[in-house]
């Protein structure tokens, strides 16, 4: 079974920050139900990235190694520039592509309308609380596998 994280990012200006702040959705068979969910409340709420495809391929040459130099579960801010690690082009799209703000919010909000009190006692309504929390803050929402 497949691992996700959500993440929450900030751009400052060339940087792109990955917040400590991310989390694995565990249980695994929660999270892979909260996805299947998320994808019935709005298609675009949650779209999963692979994480060995945030590096570009430049700076995976010039580090030299054939493993990724961070770890989703380091529990330390990840920090994409062009004087460290070199956010991959793809990556810098799916980024740019992640519904912000109201458009979020809105999303946000829904999903939370149909979950209802049925799940309240599940993790699902703290991760919709948390990424709803993280949006109002200015963060885009990542999931990466």
């Amino acid at each position: 079974m497949r691992s996700y994280w959500l993440a929450p990012v900030l751009f400052e200006g060339e940087s792109v920050l990955l917040s400590a702040d991310r989390f694995e959705l565990l249980p695994r068979e929660t999270g892979e139900r909260f996805l299947q969910w998320v994808k019935l409340v709005h298609p675009r709420l949650l779209v999963p990235f692979k994480s060995n495809l945030l590096l570009s391929e430049d700076a995976e040459i010039r580090c030299g190694v054939d493993q990724l130099p961070f770890e989703l579960e380091s529990g330390a801010q990840i920090i994409f520039s062009p004087e460290l690690l070199e956010l991959s082009h793809c990556a810098q799209a799916y980024i740019d592509k992640r519904p912000i703000g109201n458009e979020m919010g809105n999303m946000l909000q829904k999903a939370l309308d149909q979950l209802g009190s049925e799940a309240s006692d599940e993790p699902i309504a703290g991760w919709l609380h948390t990424m709803k929390k993280w949006n109002e803050a200015g963060y885009r929402i990542l999931l990466l596998s």
